[in-house]
């Protein structure tokens, strides 16, 4: 049974993410990178058996869940306009879609020493099978497999839950959604 990345133990707490960065990496930057031949390999946290954590649309940790993958989408849209990655713009060809129809591309960077991470690290934010979807990824010369450090991969999945299930303010009536 899947654990909220909240109550995993080796999770991060709370406080260390607040010392964690998240930027957009720009369609042109990754329109330029596969220009150059350069391949986006990913390891889907939700899919690693050796950790089983998801990021739930919850409050907090067992609480029922409030939202989903499509409030995560309204609230990364509010946070950081709309995806970056060029198959996932709108009005494209989906049907070759089959679990994710949103993708953001970010990189993450220390603003202070948190434990054993490095100082920066990319990763995408989806929806996954109708879950917030969390990635580590790295660009590389050629495809091929990718695992990520245990702790990357929980601060990243922490990362996620927490951007996804906060409320933003809305321009539209100042209310929180």
């Amino acid at each position: 049974m899947p654990v909220d990345v909240r109550s995993h133990p080796d999770a991060p707490d709370l406080e260390k993410l607040q010392n964690l960065v998240l930027e957009p990496i720009t369609q042109e930057e990754i329109r330029r990178r596969r220009d150059d031949g350069e391949v986006l390999v990913e390891d889907v946290v939700n899919e690693r058996e050796d950790l089983d954590v998801r990021a739930p649309m919850s409050d907090a940790p067992g609480e029922p869940v409030e939202g989903d993958v499509g409030t995560a989408l309204y609230r990364l849209v509010q946070l950081f306009g709309t995806p970056t990655f060029p198959e996932y713009m709108a009005g494209e060809d989906i049907s070759d879609r089959y679990e994710t129809t949103y993708k953001y591309l970010f990189r993450v960077t220390l603003e202070d020493d948190v434990g054993d991470l490095p100082d920066e690290w990319l990763m995408t934010i989806c929806d996954w099978e109708l879950e917030v979807g969390v990635a580590v990824c790295e660009w590389r010369e050629e495809d091929g497999e990718f695992t990520a450090d245990t702790d990357v991969a929980l601060t990243t999945m922490a990362l996620a839950q927490n951007v996804t299930s906060e409320p933003v303010e809305c321009d539209f009536k100042d209310i929180w959604y």
